[in-house]
């Protein structure tokens, strides 16, 4: 399996505080067959967590790379970002201080929870006038998804992906984001699952679960196809399939 969203890197967010957290969390990650992890640290969080990205940054993958693959842990870790949505995102993206998911066209968007769907679209179709393809994480949290799941297939539609926490599914992100997760997996509006893990403790990266529950309640090849096709697809920068099905009004 892939994990496209995890806050690994140590000491830049709310997520590993030290080395001795992101060893943990990979040997969590590899213990339930996760091969490859994409280093997603919060990033233009203006006052909080800005981690734009700069050479010194992009040191930081590297060293945390060797440290894992050091201990005997066959993962890979790539370079990407969880990026807060702001006005001037796109120029930021275009200037190079926030990246993709591997440096490909993909980028991992987060919103504030609340936003008003149009400020949404606006900011999606910002990034999508640069030719990139915005990601967009946990889309089950976000107010208006949860009144009306129909605002994600109207994003599909624009050219975006999405991802949801596997922690929603199992009601750790809230019982509306666990809601929302039933029609979004149900009509096929997602098209990865990530553990959005920010610890060893809580919210961890162990996928074992999520595999199993996409099995038992849809079949493999779904779960493959949100675990492993899909990601595999995403970090190559190859194009996503999508089945997306406009979800009924409720």
């Amino acid at each position: 399996m892939l994990d496209l969203h995890i806050h690994i890197l140590p000491g830049v967010d709310d997520g590993a505080q030290n080395y001795e957290d992101s060893m943990a969390m990979a040997e969590m990650a590899y213990a339930c067959d996760v091969t490859t992890i994409v280093a997603t640290p919060h990033a233009n969080q203006m006052g909080r967590f800005e981690n734009f990205y700069t050479p010194d940054f992009a040191g930081r993958y590297r060293r945390l790379e060797r440290l894992i693959q050091s201990y005997g842990i066959n993962i890979d870790i790539l370079e990407g970002q969880e990026i807060m949505a702001s006005d001037d995102m796109g120029r930021k993206i275009a200037e190079g201080r926030l990246i993709s998911l591997n440096h490909t066209q993909y980028y991992l968007i987060e919103f504030p929870f609340d936003s008003d769907p149009r400020w949404i679209r606006d900011r999606l179709a910002d990034v999508l006038r640069l030719g990139k393809t915005p990601l967009i994480a946990h889309v089950e949290r976000y107010f208006c998804v949860q009144d009306n799941p129909g605002y994600v297939y109207e994003w599909i539609q624009m050219g975006c992906l999405t991802q949801l926490n596997k922690g929603s599914v199992f009601g750790r992100m809230g019982r509306g984001a666990q809601y929302a997760s039933v029609p979004l997996l149900n009509y096929e509006l997602i098209h990865c699952v990530a553990s959005d893990a920010h610890s060893p403790v809580q919210r961890t990266p162990w996928l074992g679960d999520i595999w199993d529950f996409l099995v038992r309640y849809y079949d493999e090849e779904y779960a493959y196809r949100m675990l492993e096709g899909n990601p595999k697809r995403i970090i190559a920068g190859q194009t996503v399939r999508s089945y997306a099905r406009e979800p009924e009004l409720r």
